[in-house]
């Protein structure tokens, strides 16, 4: 990861819905890059599990996000503790929920908005493009999610940039495949720490192929 850890080192970074290949994928590499990450599962043991892959650099939080008095008390909990980045996995862990993945990720995006803005801090949240035999209610939330970011970054005034990072080949994107998804590292470092500036783009929609042979 050349030249990543000079953004990433001595940042926070959480992850929701963390247990998942994707998250094993951006949890182990942005720790190894020197941010503090903290990951956020349902399932407390998927977050030891993560927490074992870089010690003393991955904390973990066992908690539902897609229930809002859930996102709620952690947002009143967490105050204006300084957040560089939120990555929404949400998508990926989660696929048959995706209408309540879309409320999630509000909910948990506005719970969190004060850590944000004082860490001037970015989100991200990677979705994944519907395989071909998708339905037609999969399609139209996984478009919906598409365009959470851009309408997100704009409830929030412009002051804290959402991005969205979409994956191809959705199909693959199942257990097992932590490796075809080490393709996701570095866009989500650089939509998560490239420089942007005062002016910066406030939302964009970036899709990667996730190799599944």
């Amino acid at each position: 990861m050349v030249g990543f850890a000079e953004h990433v080192a001595g940042k926070t970074v959480l992850i929701a819905a963390a247990g998942c290949a994707a998250g094993v994928v951006l949890a182990q590499g942005l720790a190894r890059a020197g941010a503090q990450v903290i990951v956020i599962d349902r399932e407390d043991r998927r977050c030891q599990a993560l927490a074992r892959l870089v010690p003393g650099r991955i904390e973990t939080l066992a908690l539902d996000v897609l229930r809002p008095s859930v996102c709620a008390r952690l947002g009143a909990l967490w105050g204006q503790t300084p957040i560089d980045l939120l990555i929404h996995l949400q998508p990926l862990r989660m696929a048959a929920r995706l209408g309540a993945v879309t409320l999630g990720i509000a909910g948990l995006s506005r719970a969190l908005r004060p850590g944000l803005r004082a860490g001037q801090g970015r989100s991200l949240i990677v979705n994944a493009v519907p395989c071909a035999g998708a339905g037609a209610a999969e399609r139209a939330c996984r478009l919906g999610l598409d365009h959470l970011g851009g309408y997100l970054a704009q409830e929030a005034g412009g002051a804290q940039p959402v991005h969205t990072l979409r994956l191809l080949r959705a199909e693959g994107l199942r257990r097992g495949t932590t490796a075809a998804l080490s393709v996701v590292l570095e866009p989500a470092i650089f939509l998560g720490f490239a420089p942007g500036g005062k002016d910066g783009v406030q939302s964009s929609c970036v899709t990667v192929c996730a190799a599944c042979d």
